[in-house]
């Protein structure tokens, strides 16, 4: 009964903190420009390196003042945070002078940072303790598996060491793992690579595990078929595992144009009921290929990345992980909490799917709608500023590929049956046009030689 009482004592102490190092850091960084990049060193990978929330506020609008080249004096860090709606939050102009004369010198500004690295560290180390308990006494309301709850409790211990071994000597060993990696996997390639189905799109833009790539097209351009295509090849051909989140159609939609592609028959034909024999068996034959394929398809609406994460889990604990988790379609995901505008909460879901991708070395492929704004223009060819609702889209994603049809807008173009894959944003290779074959009413994209 002790115990009990110490533990409920120890949970509601105040976290570990230091208000005078946090006003001390803040000060600094407004006394010289040189004590900012001191600073990120230090709490860089931690966080909520502040305990005040306010402070963390001043610091990101410092940090955006600095990464857009303006000064940090008071008044210009006060006018910001007027025009973000902050300053009164935060204590007004008076404060931010305040901050200033909290520390006469910014030499040591290293020294205050690394007293909030140190906070944070602890506050994040009751933190993880706090959840695991948590998660252990909600284990089995929830029905999950004591497997599932350890490999989770695992992933919180080592996101916490991995973080309390941030500075220059933990990123030098990090760096010579990295290059070892590299080498090994030239000259033992394992295959990680997410095998596509159209050669010339591979060899441009090869998917790895980590990644997220963006497939982004216009209504009734084909990202749904883009999406189905890869899984069907993945699942099918290669027999690696694919989980499809298919939030706009539902699953008996998307059988139909699995099923479609894959028997090669008109999809017109097969929801008209009117397939004649040989196209009825192989639709038989196609039925049976798919039954044997390693994929899923969640026709869940509006879903949060964090239940993606809890049913990753899940299938990981049964040594089930996909080697790709496809969304359809990312500006309809929900989103964790409200914000004060769609265009953040796209950004948080954007945000959300890469830490996905990268936590469990998966490929995550998430179509997202463009605007309107191409199809205004003469050249209707789309680029990166037509995605609907983020830049930050555009910022997270290891890849964006743009889809184009020529024909769509103009039935007389002699480039007609023509699908572009406009390879627009690529952090690891080149920009590139691909062009492909569009079958729509085999529901299937096709490499042109196959066509």
């Amino acid at each position: 009964m002790t115990l009990f009482a110490e533990d409920e004592t120890a949970f509601e102490r105040v976290p570990p903190h230091d208000i005078d190092a946090e006003q001390a850091v803040l000060g600094s960084m407004m006394l010289a420009r040189t004590a900012v990049l001191d600073v990120v060193e230090v709490v860089d990978g931690v966080k909520q390196p502040f305990y005040r929330p306010t402070h963390e506020s001043i610091f990101n609008t410092m940090l955006a003042l600095y990464a857009n080249g303006q000064p940090l004096d008071p008044i210009t860090v006060s006018n910001q945070l007027q025009q973000e709606g902050n300053l009164d939050r935060v204590g007004g102009g008076s404060y931010i002078h305040q901050l200033i004369n909290a520390v006469p010198t910014a030499a040591h500004a290293a020294h205050y940072a690394e007293v909030l690295r140190n906070k944070a560290l602890l506050r994040a180390v009751i933190e993880t303790g706090t959840e695991l308990v948590q998660m252990g006494f909600a284990a089995q309301a929830d029905h999950d598996t004591a497997a599932g709850i350890v490999d989770g409790a695992a992933s919180k211990l080592q996101e916490l060491t991995v973080a309390a071994k941030g500075g220059n000597d933990s990123r030098e060993w990090l760096l010579d793992r990295v290059v070892d990696a590299v080498i090994e996997e030239y000259d033992n390639p394992r295959g990680d690579v997410l095998p596509l189905p159209w050669p010339d799109l591979q060899s441009v833009a090869p998917m790895e595990p980590g990644d997220l790539v963006v497939v982004a097209g216009r209504p009734a351009m084909g990202k749904s078929l883009v999406l189905l295509g890869v899984g069907r090849h993945v699942a099918i051909r290669h027999r690696r595992g694919v989980h499809i989140a298919s939030m706009e159609m539902s699953h008996v939609q998307m059988g139909q144009r699995l099923l479609a592609a894959e028997a090669h028959v008109p999809l017109h034909h097969l929801r008209a009921r009117t397939l004649d024999k040989e196209q009825y068996a192989a639709l038989a034959e196609a039925r049976e290929r798919i039954r044997r394929a390693p994929m899923r398809i969640d026709d869940t609406p509006a879903v949060p990345v964090s239940k993606w994460r809890r049913r990753l889990r899940q299938m990981q604990s049964k040594d089930e992980l996909p080697a790709v988790l496809i969304v359809d379609y990312l500006q309809i995901a929900k989103a964790e909490a409200k914000a004060q505008n769609r265009v953040i909460e796209v950004d948080q879901i954007a945000v959300g799917l890469k830490a996905l991708a990268q936590e469990f070395k998966i490929v995550v492929i998430a179509a997202a709608q463009l605007n309107r704004v191409s199809e205004h223009r003469t050249d209707k060819t789309p680029t990166l500023s037509d995605l609907r609702e983020s830049g930050g889209i555009e910022n997270t994603a290891n890849i964006v590929i743009l889809l184009h049809r020529e024909d769509y807008y103009d039935r007389e173009s002699p480039r007609a049956g023509e699908f572009d894959f406009i390879v627009a944003k690529n952090r690891m290779g080149h920009n590139r046009t691909c062009t492909v074959a569009w079958q729509g009413h085999y529901a299937e994209i096709v490499d042109m030689g196959a066509a």
